[in-house]
C-alpha cells in the first residue's frame, strides 16, 4: 500500500465529502478511492470514516488521523518544492572532478568565468589522475581523459582534443646526445606516466610512417604536472600538452623537440550520471565547458 497516496485519496475525500468526488478531482475510478480509505482503514486496525447512502462524517480516530495526515502532506510539499526550487536555481554547491593538469592549467580561468555569470555557485573540486567513478565519490560532473575509460554507467561529451608533443629543458639538451630521429630516444632519459597496460615505448608518426621506439624511463609518475615540472628540472624528455607547454617553450625553459613527429592526441571528456532530473546549475556548468572546450580546440 502506497501510505502517502492513501493518505492523500483520504483527505481528499474527506474535504470534499464525497468518494465520487474525490474520484473525479483524483482522476481516479471510483473503486480505486474506496480501495484506498479500506486499506488505510485495515492498516489502521480502526473505521477513520461514517458512511450512509447520503454523507460521510469522521470519526474520533479520523478526526485525530485526519489532522496529522494533513500536516504529514504539507510537510511532504513543502521539502518537494524546496528541492525542486534548488535543482531549477543556479545557485549551491557543484562538485567536480578533473586530472590534476587540467585542474591546475585550464580550471581556474573556466571556473572564475562560469561563477561571473552565476555567483551563487559554489565549486567543490577533487583534483586526480586516477580513474575516479563520479557516482560512488558523489561528484556531479567528472573532466576525465577519455583513454582511461569513460564508465559505462555515465553520459560522456567530447571536451577538448589535446595535442601532445615531446618537450626537453635546454639544459637537458646540452648534456646529452643530439636528437633529431625518433629511434634517438632510446639512448635518452624519458619521463613517462604511468598507466595500466602501458608498455615502455612510444608510438610517434613522422617522415618514415609511424614508428614504435623503446623508451628508458628515468622518471615514472602518474600526474602529469609532475611530468611537466620534471621536464623543467632537466630530468629527461616528456610528452606534454601542447597548450600547457607553450608558456614554458615561448620563455625558452622548454625545448620543443623532434617537431616532424607527431603524437596520438588525448582525448579528454565531460562525464555525468544521467540526462535526466540534471539539476539546472549542472546542465549549465556542461554546457559552458563544452563551449569553452569547442574554442580551445578551434584555436589549437
Amino acid at each position: 500500500m502506497d501510505r502517502l497516496q492513501s493518505m492523500r485519496v483520504f483527505s481528499k475525500v474527506v474535504e470534499l465529502g464525497s468518494f465520487a468526488r474525490a474520484a473525479q478531482q483524483l482522476e481516479m475510478s471510483n473503486a480505486v478511492v474506496t480501495r484506498y480509505v479500506a486499506d488505510l482503514e485495515s492498516h489502521l486496525g480502526t473505521r477513520l470514516l461514517n458512511r450512509t447512502t447520503r454523507s460521510l462524517s469522521l470519526t474520533d480516530a479520523g478526526e485525530t488521523y485526519l489532522q496529522r495526515c494533513q500536516q504529514i502532506l504539507e510537510d511532504v510539499e513543502e521539502a518537494e518544492s524546496v528541492v525542486t526550487a534548488r535543482s531549477q536555481s543556479l545557485s549551491g554547491t557543484l562538485r567536480l572532478v578533473a586530472p590534476v593538469m587540467f585542474g591546475l592549467h585550464l580550471l581556474p580561468a573556466t571556473l572564475a568565468r562560469f561563477q561571473a555569470l552565476y555567483p551563487e555557485v559554489v565549486f567543490d573540486v577533487l583534483l586526480s589522475d586516477r580513474i575516479v567513478d563520479i557516482v560512488e565519490e558523489g561528484r556531479d560532473v567528472g573532466v576525465v581523459l577519455s583513454d582511461l575509460g569513460l564508465g559505462s554507467h555515465l553520459v560522456a561529451r567530447p571536451l577538448i582534443s589535446a595535442e601532445i608533443i615531446l618537450c626537453a629543458s635546454p639544459g637537458y639538451l646540452r648534456q646529452h646526445p643530439p636528437l633529431r630521429q625518433a629511434h634517438e630516444l632510446t639512448n635518452h632519459r624519458c619521463i613517462a606516466m604511468r598507466i595500466p597496460t602501458a608498455e615502455h615505448e612510444w608510438t610517434l608518426s613522422g617522415p618514415e610512417g609511424e614508428v614504435t621506439v623503446p623508451i628508458r624511463p628515468g622518471l615514472l609518475c602518474s600526474n602529469a604536472e609532475l611530468a611537466h615540472q620534471a621536464a623543467l628540472a632537466d630530468m629527461g624528455v616528456a610528452m606534454l600538452s601542447a597548450y600547457l607547454a607553450r608558456p614554458n617553450i615561448e620563455a625558452g625553459r622548454l625545448t620543443h623537440i623532434l617537431q616532424q613527429y607527431r603524437l596520438p592526441k588525448r582525448d579528454v571528456s565531460v562525464v555525468y550520471p544521467s540526462r535526466k532530473f540534471l539539476p539546472t546549475k549542472v546542465r549549465a556548468f556542461i554546457d559552458f565547458l563544452l563551449e569553452e572546450g569547442k574554442i580551445r580546440n578551434d584555436n589549437q
